[in-house]
């Protein structure tokens, strides 16, 4: 992978910045709602996992914030070298055998989870999510691709891979993980 970045346009800069404020705004708000969510749960174990989130989430929340800011960037810069022509790879799956390689157990569930988010992310904000497609389109000059992938660096899927990688960060428990990531795309 180029250690450069691609050019990116300011506006796209601006927006990916807002992006990055608004996860860690809902980082803070999905602090407090843990506390009210747990107070309100009525089973002892769902209580249990949602005060271990509050705790966990308060304590490293820089982490967080920190591994969504780097996660959100190389995804984007992906989708722009990609864009841009800068990538080498094939997209039939004959043509290259030496990129062909075993998925594991864990990235297949960092998958899941993320395209789990991105549904959440996309019921909540789907008129702003077409305009925000709309907007990249005339940006990067992407109205000719048929798929929405190298059409908007900022879609849905790439915000909820930036999360459920930032929840990581905060827990091991995969109990845990799962109620932060729940919590986070509300407060999203």
């Amino acid at each position: 992978m180029s250690s450069v970045a691609p050019f990116q346009p300011q506006s796209l800069v601006k927006a990916i910045q807002r992006v990055k404020v608004a996860a860690r705004d809902a980082a803070q708000r999905c602090v407090d709602s843990l506390g009210v969510a747990a107070l309100s749960s009525t089973r002892t174990s769902e209580r249990e996992d949602l005060l271990a989130a509050q705790f966990e989430l308060s304590r490293k929340q820089s982490a967080f914030s920190m591994t969504f800011n780097e996660k959100l960037e190389e995804s984007v810069n992906s989708d722009l070298r990609r864009l841009e022509g800068h990538s080498k790879t094939h997209s039939k799956l004959g043509s290259n055998w030496q990129s062909l390689s075993l998925v594991d157990d864990r990235d297949v569930e960092v998958q899941v989870s993320a395209e789990r988010l991105a549904l959440t992310l996309q019921h909540e904000c789907e008129r702003e999510l077409r305009e925000l497609d709309t907007l990249m389109m005339g940006l990067l000059h992407t109205a000719h691709r048929p798929d929405a992938e190298t059409r908007n660096p900022l879609r849905a899927e790439a915000v909820g891979k930036a999360l459920v990688m930032a929840c990581e960060t905060v827990t091991e428990r995969p109990e845990i993980r799962r109620v932060l990531a729940e919590q986070i795309a509300r407060a999203m």
